[in-house]
């Protein structure tokens, strides 16, 4: 026999680990134009040359979003290291056969491509834990895929395959399979639209009962039939110690009234037993708490329980790994949603108006924003996520008397979402009976085709006006007399009935608010459970003298009770944005006892409004933990225009605030 040399050593050291990227990054309307078969001049038609010719050692590449109707033979040869490979949204139509020999390949991401089969060497990449071929044209998968035995994560959905290989239950590492979306016969269909996991079930049983028959068969000299079944007073003081000593001078007013006009916001002596370093620290917390909260959780809005699972690891994912489709292509890499937008409106009004709040200030900046967006940061306009706003600011008295067009929107539309029809959320009127139809809400809900029309999108709650549109953004004014709860119950209900006049609605933005108040003060020790349920309580009592109906009341209180993520029902069709479910989020975050990323992780793998229920969750608990505890890997990942443009209003508020 001949010798055998065995290598233990990785091909590359770690510092010399490569990534090649030739994606591009593409904005909603060169999205759309991409998808539709219309790619942007500068992508790429081929891979370029210098990759062709050469022996490269990238272990990764991503050449997503380009226009690749091929690959070269020579691929496994040049990039022979390659673990991870993205070549989604292209228009290859095949796969070489030489493919097989990328032999540590373990990620393929091939979806929205043109492919009808795959090569039979494919099924010789035995290192493959996930697969995503959705949205191509294959009509089958070979029975040889029970050679992938580590495949952990396979997508075939959005094809048009007749029939899965029974050889699938034979892998006994795969834990999620998505197939909706094909040409099977129904009974398979309806297994499909159960779930990953009774679809699996299925197969296992098929294959577990080929396996005996085989066996049986066997014993005979039978030719045996292979047959195939169907997811943040900077002082001059350098010294914190001095700082701090300023600050405390400024609370009991020995200093200038120059400076006291300069700190408007100014808590006095005793509103916190917090130092002022604390203090600020919570503060921060909540308002980067709420937005890594809403650009995080965005990985998974909409996303069935299967796809949340299919896409992301439920221990840690951070912004590079969200997945780029028709929702989430509307913002960039570690950009948050219009949820956080929305509360930055509300801390402008606070800085420029030194604390006052006012609903006319706001109603104008709301609009303009819609309108605009922050052309600062590259908007072209906002992206309006809350049905009920979406109808309010296109009424011409909404800036002259906001809370009473807010108010008639709701008695003149009060209609609940009873079904999809063409594409559209489909109402009916209570006061006439009538149905009418909404054509730029959410077209569908999960696993029902495109989650999106071209539009921007709206996630309407079942009954109209209960959206999370105010709660998102509420969280800010917890914040401006902190130490005075009824200043904050007026600031709250007078913004809050600017968009959203429903009790209900009334009743949530209070809990958040009210719960900021009371850890701001912080006069009870914020790891103790009996304390939180005492501050819950008492916001409770607060909110729930505006709810009038015992059958509202009684719901109210159901979801104040809630204790964890999975009794939220998250997912509820036609009532993923309801306003009780994103306050909820936010009850259950300050009752946990998890870190801020593990239960932000927890969260999100829940899907339904993930990133409106993050924003707020996001905002409660970053305010409990503090901007010191918050995962370092999010706020860094934030995008850097956008998080410097947010640094400086919110020292703006610290100065007013007189914290150091």
């Amino acid at each position: 026999m001949g010798n055998v040399e065995v290598h233990n050593l990785s091909p590359v050291r770690e510092d010399e680990r490569k990534e090649l990227n030739l994606s591009r990054k593409l904005n909603y309307k060169q999205y759309c134009r991409h998808v539709e078969g219309r790619p942007n001049a500068t992508c790429l038609r081929e891979l370029p040359w210098n990759i062709r010719d050469s022996v490269s050692l990238y272990e990764r590449m991503n050449a997503a979003f380009n226009a690749l109707t091929e690959l070269p033979n020579e691929l496994s040869v040049r990039l022979p290291h390659l673990n991870y490979l993205d070549l989604s949204y292209n228009q290859l139509e095949a796969l070489p056969d030489s493919f097989g020999l990328l032999f540590h390949l373990e990620t393929l991401n091939l979806k929205f491509n043109r492919v009808k089969t795959l090569p039979h060497s494919f099924y010789h990449l035995v290192k493959l834990t996930k697969i995503d071929v959705s949205h191509n044209c294959l009509k089958m998968i070979s029975a040889d895929v029970i050679q992938l035995e580590k495949l952990i994560k396979l997508n075939v959905s959005f094809n048009k395959l007749k029939s899965l290989p029974v050889s699938l239950g034979g892998l006994k590492y795969l834990k999620v399979l998505l197939a909706d979306n094909n040409r099977f016969p129904e009974s398979l269909v309806t297994i499909c639209n159960n779930g990953s996991d009774e679809l699996l079930s299925h197969l296992r049983k098929n294959y577990n009962l080929q396996m005996q028959s085989s066996e049986l068969l066997s014993s005979y000299s039978h030719n045996v039939f292979p047959r195939v079944r169907g997811n943040h007073l900077l002082t001059s003081v350098p010294n914190p110690h001095s700082a701090q000593v300023q600050y405390i001078q400024s609370q009991t007013h020995t200093a200038n009234t120059s400076n006291r006009i300069k700190t408007p916001l100014l808590p006095p002596q005793g509103a916190s037993s917090l130092d002022a370093n604390d203090l600020k620290d919570k503060i921060l917390g909540l308002i980067y708490g709420a937005a890594i909260g809403d650009a995080i959780c965005i990985s998974t809005c909409c996303m069935s329980a299967d796809e949340c699972h299919f896409h992301y690891n439920s221990d840690g994912i951070n912004y590079t790994e969200i997945v780029q489709d028709e929702l989430r292509v509307r913002w960039k890499q570690g950009d948050w949603t219009s949820n956080f937008d929305t509360m930055v409106l509300l801390l402008d009004s606070i800085v420029s108006w030194a604390g006052v709040i006012d609903e006319l200030e706001y109603a104008r900046r709301l609009k303009t924003w819609c309108q605009c967006g922050y052309p600062e940061l590259g908007d072209e306009q906002g992206i309006v996520l809350s049905e009920t706003t979406k109808q309010l600011i296109e009424k011409s008295e909404f800036l002259i008397h906001p809370h009473q067009v807010a108010q008639q929107i709701i008695e003149q539309s009060s209609v609940h979402v009873i079904g999809v029809k063409n594409g559209s959320h489909v109402y009916d009127n209570c006061s006439t009976g009538s149905t009418t139809s909404d054509v730029s809400s959410i077209s569908e809900i999960m696993g029902q085709g495109p989650l999106y029309p071209s539009s921007h999108p709206t996630i309407p709650s079942r009954k109209f006006g209960t959206d999370n549109g105010a709660v998102v953004s509420i969280a800010i004014l917890g914040v401006p007399g902190f130490h005075v709860s009824e200043e904050v119950e007026a600031n709250t209900v007078r913004i809050c009935k600017t968009t959203h006049s429903r009790p209900v609605c009334i009743s949530s933005c209070l809990v958040i608010t009210s719960l900021i108040s009371q850890m701001l003060q912080c006069y009870s020790d914020q790891n103790c459970c009996k304390a939180i349920e005492e501050m819950i309580n008492k916001a409770a009592v607060l909110a729930s003298k505006y709810i009038t109906q015992a059958d509202e009341l009684d719901n109210f209180n159901r979801y104040i009770n809630y204790t964890s993520v999975n009794s939220l029902n998250m997912r509820e069709q036609y009532n993923m944005s309801y306003t009780l479910k994103a306050m909820s989020s936010g009850l259950v975050a300050l009752r946990s006892q998890k870190s801020y990323k593990s239960f932000m992780m927890n969260l999100l793998m829940e899907g339904g409004d993930s990133n409106s229920n993050g924003c707020v969750a996001g905002a409660l608990l970053g305010c409990k933990v503090g901007y010191s505890r918050l995962p370092k890997e999010w706020i860094s990942g934030l995008r850097k225009k956008q998080t410097t443009w947010l640094n400086v209003k919110i020292n703006l508020l610290l100065d007013m605030m007189g914290l150091p």
